[in-house]
């Protein structure tokens, strides 16, 4: 039963990522399009190579994360093929805990990084709270864009939450013996999610 939630929630998390990526993906090319329309008019819009920067960064984790559900890492798979069926399904099994692992070394790294509790003891001032803490994240702006970069630099503890929860499912469905058989020349080629679901 936990298995199947986890990886329906997972699968539904995945699915967000997949339409976010087309219109990250989008922005990206028309931003980068009206770049250089606006440059080679010599009206160029100068936010617009910061934004597309941005853009990209959050297509890299937001990728990542779904990856990570789908098993479509680059890896090294020359040992697992080697290896006996046993041992190969052993070895998947520590990589998917150790990326579990690190997933939450990464929420918990995200958490003191904004540091939300000791922001809100500060009344939610910046200032002050750079002032106490030396952790200037709520203060560093945007070079053209008007923006706090702590707007951007969200997509870390947002990967840090989907990727521990892509790994969590990952790693149950291991366990329940529904994922994908690893010594199996196509492993990970398939969605687990819908492995799962069968």
């Amino acid at each position: 039963m936990l298995v199947r939630l986890l990886g329906a929630l997972s699968d539904g998390v995945a699915r967000l990522e997949r339409a976010a990526l087309f219109v990250l993906a989008a922005a990206i090319v028309g931003l980068i399009l009206t770049n250089v329309v606006t440059r080679s008019m010599a009206r160029a819009i100068y936010w617009v190579d910061e934004l597309a920067i941005y853009a990209m960064i959050w297509m890299v984790f937001v990728g990542a994360s779904l990856a990570l559900r789908q098993r479509r890492h680059v890896r090294v798979s020359a040992l697992i093929l080697a290896l006996p069926a046993g041992a190969a399904r052993a070895v998947e099994l520590v990589v998917d805990a150790l990326l579990l692992a690190l997933g939450l070394f990464l929420v918990w790294a995200a958490w003191i990084w904004y540091d939300p509790l000791t922001l809100a003891r500060h009344g939610f001032d910046a200032g002050t709270f750079a002032g106490q803490t030396f952790n200037f994240i709520y203060d560093e702006p945007t070079s053209t864009l008007g923006l706090r970069k702590f707007w951007i630099w969200l997509v870390m503890p947002l990967f840090a939450a989907t990727s521990s929860l892509h790994a969590a499912a990952n790693l149950a469905e291991r366990l329940a013996g529904l994922a994908p058989d690893p010594a199996a020349p196509s492993a990970g080629a398939a969605n687990p999610g819908e492995e799962a679901a069968r």
